[in-house]
């Protein structure tokens, strides 16, 4: 191939482009603008759906508090992510586990039933609750409490989170 041919070659190329005669490179407005063709439609992209939030339930605090004269033992739990799904939230759980070494290990709640007695807000976005240990379980000298609520998926809990590994807190409670 010589010269001229490449040079030919290249003029017709850039002409093309500058006149609009390939599409690809064209700036006609019927490719551009979805209103200029015949399908409106076309360019618009309907039912996307919005990405949410994962919840992520993490108790931030268990501490000693008085409870209808019995020193009781209480979680603080929080979501930092999005909202719980009522499906997945009425299916969820939140156990106290206080020194395993006494007669009452573990016991607890369904997070329905906290709901039904008016702490439903850890089911949105940001809400957060306290919650004592049923009143079998108080706080005597030094007791060793976990607290654990909707154990991880994989270990049987039932709520779906972004972090799985911010459920469980175990704390030594020093009680008069």
């Amino acid at each position: 191939m010589n010269s001229r041919t490449i040079f030919r070659d290249g003029c017709f190329l850039i002409t093309l482009l500058c006149t609009g005669v390939c599409p690809s490179f064209s700036t006609n407005a019927a490719l551009s603008d979805p209103a200029a063709t015949k399908n409106p439609a076309l360019g618009k992209i309907h039912n996307i759906p919005k990405l949410q939030k994962l919840p992520d339930l993490t108790i931030t605090r268990i501490y000693s508090k008085k409870h209808r004269g019995v020193l009781g033992i209480w979680a603080d739990i929080k979501n930092n992510g999005g909202p719980i799904p009522d499906k997945e939230f009425n299916q969820a759980d939140i156990r106290f586990y206080v020194d395993c070494t006494a007669y009452i290990c573990n016991n607890g709640y369904t997070l329905q039933y906290l709901k039904s007695k008016g702490s439903g807000i850890l089911s949105k976005t940001g809400g957060s609750m306290s919650v004592v240990a049923p009143s079998n379980m108080t706080c005597r000298g030094v007791t060793q409490v976990r607290v654990e609520v909707d154990r991880p998926v994989q270990s049987g809990g039932r709520i779906r989170e972004s972090n799985e590994h911010n459920n469980v807190k175990t704390v030594t409670l020093h009680c008069p």
